[in-house]
């Protein structure tokens, strides 16, 4: 099974850019999206402090469907969960979609 790339472009708000931030988000999206993807896909990611609220959002379109996802908490890394998460339920269940299709 080949992998395929994921490419992130990373939007910081309010907050700095840290590189243990950028790798957690790297490694944590990319897992979970090469589990369902099967081209190359480019992620654009939005990490805004607002407030004590930490919200993460994450956009991209593969299969030629728009994919959006939003989470907040008082922690990023949570929010980066979650969105993880969230983006996870969304393309497992695009894919049973097309599978019940077909």
């Amino acid at each position: 099974m080949s992998e395929y790339n994921v490419s992130f472009n990373m939007v910081f708000k309010n907050t700095d850019a840290t590189e243990p931030l950028r790798e957690y988000v790297d490694e944590k999206l990319t897992a979970a999206m090469q589990k369902f993807i099967h081209q190359d896909t480019n992620v654009h990611i939005k990490m805004e402090v607002e407030k004590h609220r930490q919200i993460a959002e994450a956009t991209f379109n593969c299969f030629g469907t728009s994919f959006s996802a939003t989470e907040e908490s008082e922690n990023m890394y949570k929010s980066i969960d979650a969105l993880v998460e969230n983006v996870s339920k969304q393309l497992r269940r695009h894919k049973e979609k097309m599978t019940k299709h077909h």
